[in-house]
C-alpha cells in the first residue's frame, strides 16, 4: 500500500489517495492505515479490483451480518462507499457497502466483510471531524 495526502493543510476534510497492492485486504487495511495515523472519522470510496470477496446482509433480529452466498474469483468493484467511525469504547468499525460486477456483467453488492484485492483498489479517504457522542446529563 502507498498514499498520498491531496490537500496538505491539516484537519478536517484533508483527503487521502490510497493506493493498495495485489493480496492487501481492504477493511484490515483502512483499519490499519487510519489507526497508524490517528483518524478518529473518516469517508470513503473506492474502486478497483477483488480476487476474493466476502459479502453480507443485515439482520435485524440478530444485529450481525449474515453472509450472502457469492463465490466468484475476481471481480470489478464497481462502487465502494462508506464510513469509518471510533465509538465511545474507542473502537473503530469501518462500514463499507460494495457492489462489485462480474465478467458476464451482472452485478452482488452488500456490505463489505472481506475484500482481497487484485490488481489495484485506489480509495479516496475523506477524514471527518471527530464526532465522537459525548453525553450531556
Amino acid at each position: 500500500m502507498h498514499a498520498k495526502i491531496i490537500d496538505q493543510h491539516v484537519g478536517p476534510q484533508r483527503t487521502h489517495m490510497i493506493f493498495f497492492d495485489p493480496g492487501e485486504e481492504c477493511i484490515q487495511g483502512l483499519t490499519d492505515y487510519v489507526t497508524d495515523r490517528g483518524i478518529e472519522s473518516a469517508s470513503f470510496t473506492a474502486i478497483g479490483g477483488f480476487e476474493r470477496t466476502r459479502l453480507g446482509f443485515f439482520n435485524l433480529e440478530t444485529r450481525g451480518f449474515d453472509e450472502v452466498a457469492f463465490h466468484e474469483e475476481q471481480v470489478e468493484v464497481l462502487s465502494l462507499s462508506g464510513d469509518i467511525l471510533t465509538s465511545e469504547e474507542n473502537v473503530l468499525n469501518v462500514h463499507g457497502h460494495v457492489v462489485v460486477g462480474r465478467r458476464d456483467g451482472t452485478t452482488a453488492g452488500g456490505h463489505l466483510l472481506e475484500g482481497a484485492i487484485d490488481p489495484i483498489l485506489i480509495v479516496t479517504l475523506v477524514e471527518l471531524e471527530s464526532h465522537q457522542v459525548h453525553h450531556h446529563h
